[in-house]
């Protein structure tokens, strides 16, 4: 297994990820998502499952699409090579929200997907 290849797999990922909430395309960020998703938002909210998380997406970015991006600083993957940890800062760029963010990946069928997250509001 080539860790820095793996590293870079997910560097990828997150980063079309946040090019997916630039543009409001809830799919483009769903397709990194595990189908039994768990993510703690930064106020504490629960949203567990792609479905009912894909549900919220949509509906926020129907309303007034927000912009915010997630910034790793470290990811690291496991000796296994199946799981791997991701963590940064968040923050909004039209709004005054910002604060740190850890993630677990999965590689499922050479894929690497968001099992977890948890992020946290600093403000």
């Amino acid at each position: 297994m080539d860790q820095q290849k793996e590293i870079e797999s997910i560097q990828l990922a997150r980063k079309n990820s946040n090019t997916a909430i630039l543009q409001a395309s809830a799919a483009g960020v769903a397709q990194y998502w595990m189908d039994d998703i768990i993510v703690i938002s930064g106020e504490g909210g629960q949203y567990i499952g792609k479905k009912l998380l894909l549900k919220v997406f949509k509906e926020m970015f129907a309303a007034d699409p927000p912009v915010f991006e997630r910034i790793p600083s470290v990811i690291t993957i496991g000796e296994s090579g199946i799981l791997a940890w991701e963590t940064g800062v968040w923050h909004y760029k039209t709004e005054k929200f910002r604060g740190n963010y850890s993630a677990m990946w999965r590689k499922v069928n050479g894929n690497w997907l968001t099992q977890s997250e948890l992020f946290v509001s600093l403000d």
